[in-house]
């Protein structure tokens, strides 16, 4: 695959090689906002040197050169980079562009936030934002959603849905039966559902998200730690084999709790549930909070909210604020320019 590199303009190899990417199937999968991160350049060079345009530019020379390039026969039970490494979209610009598309198809995500900052809302966007075609940022598949703390929302859930119906008229979905829903309230159910129940819906459901809401719930009831560590890595290695063979998107949210701050006993932070055995199982972390002001939409008054990239392998930290409406997850809104008032 080095041919691949010496065919292209000399601007543009120094671009792939600039994030240390040379094969034509990595360029497909990196996200495009890793090939802009002014952080990995030089600082004699050009903050500028690339656009999104050159970026543009080199993953369509590398999707030429796959097509036009001979498939072994092993490659062909291997599933395509595009669709191992989509991404699922949450509905909401400011988000996806935080995020550098959505929530990857690999790996575990987590969604941690105190009580009310509006995990279970964006789980519910992300379960209707899946079912949507891939030319729309969805994955056009199904959703498994495992509550373990409350009772599912389906009256939220539908009052979402009839806001998607109205924005996609055209995409005739069946937004509500495709959304298998369990709950289970105890850690051995739970893992006798991962084991062995959620592999038969996979088998005959075509599931492109699974959602636990939250794994806090379950595993912060554990006096044995060793225990907990262990049934923790059983439940993640499940997850991510069907992951990996479904090619689906897997989402757990998880708890806040009060951490005193080191070098002061009278202060405290919060920190999410779970400490260090759970941290080091995830790939992905964001943070969902509530930003000290509002905004006004129509006659409500409503809460900006912020969500936080914590760690990610491929996108930097950044953040970006949202608001909770009847419609659900939207961007808050921007403030048109003054109008100057001329006095005669």
């Amino acid at each position: 695959m080095t041919n691949f590199l010496e065919e292209l303009p000399k601007h543009l190899q120094e671009i792939a090689e600039r994030v240390n990417i040379r094969t034509p199937e990595a360029i497909l999968t990196t996200p495009q906002v890793k090939f802009l991160d002014t952080r990995l350049r030089p600082l004699n060079t050009c903050v500028h040197s690339c656009t999104p345009e050159d970026v543009r530019i080199l993953k369509e020379a590398a999707a030429k050169w796959l097509a036009e390039t001979p498939a072994s026969a092993d490659s062909l039970f291997r599933p395509p980079a595009s669709l191992k490494w989509s991404r699922l979209t949450f509905g909401c610009a400011a988000l996806d562009r935080c995020s550098g598309g959505g929530i990857v198809t690999r790996g575990i995500t987590e969604i941690c936030g105190i009580s009310g900052a509006g995990k279970t809302q964006l789980l519910l966007q992300l379960s209707l934002g899946v079912q949507l075609p891939t030319r729309l940022g969805g994955l056009g598949k199904g959703v498994a959603f495992i509550c373990t703390e409350d009772i599912f929302p389906s009256r939220r859930l539908l009052q979402i849905s009839k806001a998607f119906e109205a924005r996609y008229p055209e995409e005739k979905l069946n937004l509500l039966g495709n959304i298998f829903i369990e709950h289970q309230y105890e850690s051995q159910p739970l893992l006798d559902c991962v084991n062995n129940r959620l592999p038969q819906l996979l088998q005959e459901h075509s599931i492109g998200l699974i959602i636990i809401d939250s794994v806090a719930a379950i595993f912060r009831l554990y006096t044995d730690f060793a225990a907990r560590a262990r049934d923790m890595r059983r439940m993640v290695n499940a997850l991510l084999t069907y992951a990996d063979k479904h090619h689906c998107a897997v989402v757990c949210t998880n708890q806040m709790t009060a951490s005193l701050k080191q070098d002061d006993q009278q202060s405290s932070q919060d920190v999410p549930c779970l400490g260090i055995q759970w941290a080091n199982l995830g790939r992905t972390r964001m943070r969902i909070s509530k930003v000290p002001k509002q905004h006004k939409v129509a006659d409500d008054l409503l809460t900006v909210r912020k969500l936080e990239i914590i760690y990610s392998p491929e996108t930097p930290n950044a953040f970006a604020e949202f608001l909770i409406t009847a419609d659900g997850i939207v961007d808050v809104p921007q403030p048109g320019p003054k109008k100057l008032k001329i006095v005669k």
